[in-house]
């Protein structure tokens, strides 16, 4: 489902697509070449990126949303207190995003 946020139209495959575009930057920079989808692994013994690249890549996150108008906190008490990490793998990013904005 998609809703206007703050005069703009976002939903789950527009949330998946930019966190796609700033990890594929990100990876630019670095000279990494990996294919992208919801499934690449963010955390963890199959991830992309270590925790330095995961920060810059949510500080990037973060960044590109507020260029669209959306206020997200992705370092906020309640991620990283979840039980189990929104960081875990682009979907469960996603997915947390939504959850953030409600649409």
């Amino acid at each position: 489902m998609e809703r206007l946020y703050r005069g703009v139209q976002m939903g789950k495959s527009e949330i998946t697509k930019m966190i796609i575009e700033t990890i594929k930057d990100y990876l630019t920079t670095q000279d990494i070449v990996h294919e992208i989808n919801e499934q690449t692994s963010l955390i963890g013994k199959d991830a992309i990126v270590d925790s330095m690249g995961l920060v810059t890549i949510i500080i990037d996150l973060e960044s590109n949303f507020l260029d669209k108008g959306y206020e997200v906190s992705l370092t906020s008490e309640k991620a990283m207190s979840k039980k189990i990490s929104p960081f875990r793998s682009v979907n469960a990013l996603s997915n947390y995003i939504v959850e953030i904005l409600g649409v």
